[in-house]
């Protein structure tokens, strides 16, 4: 048996650790909406917190490029206080991992790789075209501490959209996988 001290290893390592063994995580398709600008991007460090009051959390990061720059997500969210959640399917892994790329500010990933987009709500940003489920949410807090690498936002559900059958697309190490049934 091997231990490993989280407190001795470097936060990559630690990283690495967690994500090839906290599995499979859901993959948010964030997209948040800026000065008339539409930003998507993946996140799979994400889940469900809470049913009441119906809280999502996803946890977001620096750019991955070692900026100081919090990513685009992350300051849309704090100005405008919303942002659409969309869960992936399984045809729309390959376009869902194109918009992980760091664009520099003022680019849309929506106008760069072709991604349509639907206004469900006026008062949120649209869901992505094609995407069985979303949430369209407003954000309830965030927990922020000077020596975290990410800050954890906790999303309020306000409306769920269903669309359709839906086979979700989870992360799995630095990969991708869905779900299957277990026999019992």
């Amino acid at each position: 048996m091997k231990v490993v001290d989280f407190n001795k290893i470097e936060s990559k390592e630690r990283y690495k650790l967690m994500a090839g063994n906290i599995i499979p995580r859901p993959v948010a398709w964030i997209v948040t909406e800026n000065n008339g600008i539409i930003n998507i991007a993946p996140f799979s460090y994400f889940t469900g917190v809470s049913s009441k009051p119906p809280l999502l959390m996803v946890s977001i990061g620096r750019n991955k490029k070692g900026l100081d720059e919090p990513k685009d997500t992350f300051k849309n969210i704090k100005k405008t206080e919303k942002a659409s959640v969309c869960l992936v399917p399984l045809e729309m892994v390959e376009i869902m991992d194109k918009t992980g790329e760091v664009l520099p500010a003022g680019e849309s990933e929506a106008e760069k790789f072709g991604i349509e987009l639907e206004r469900i709500d006026e008062n949120f940003p649209p869901v992505i075209k094609g995407c069985k489920r979303a949430f369209l949410t407003t954000l309830y807090g965030t927990f922020e501490n000077e020596e975290m690498a990410t800050v954890p936002f906790f999303l309020k559900i306000e409306k769920m959209i269903m669309d359709g059958e839906f086979e979700p697309v989870a992360r799995v190490g630095k990969g991708y996988a869905k779900l299957c049934d277990i026999e019992k």
